[in-house]
C-alpha cells in the first residue's frame, strides 16, 4: 500500500470504530434509562413527586 491509501485506510477504520463506539454508548444509555423507569415503576416509594430518589 502506498502512503496515501495507508492513511485513508487508517481513517476509515477510526470513523467505524468510534461510531461502533458511539452506538455502544447510546444503547448502554437508553437500556440504563429503562432500567431506573422500571424501578421507579416498581418502589415508587422511594421517589418524590418530581422522580428524585430519597435517600
Amino acid at each position: 500500500m502506498t502512503g496515501p491509501t495507508k492513511s485513508l485506510v487508517i481513517i476509515v477504520l477510526a470513523v467505524v470504530v468510534m461510531v461502533s463506539l458511539n452506538i455502544a454508548m447510546w444503547r448502554r444509555m437508553r437500556d440504563g434509562l429503562a432500567a431506573a423507569k422500571a424501578e421507579q415503576a416498581a418502589n415508587p416509594e422511594l421517589f418524590d413527586q418530581d422522580g428524585t430518589r430519597i435517600s
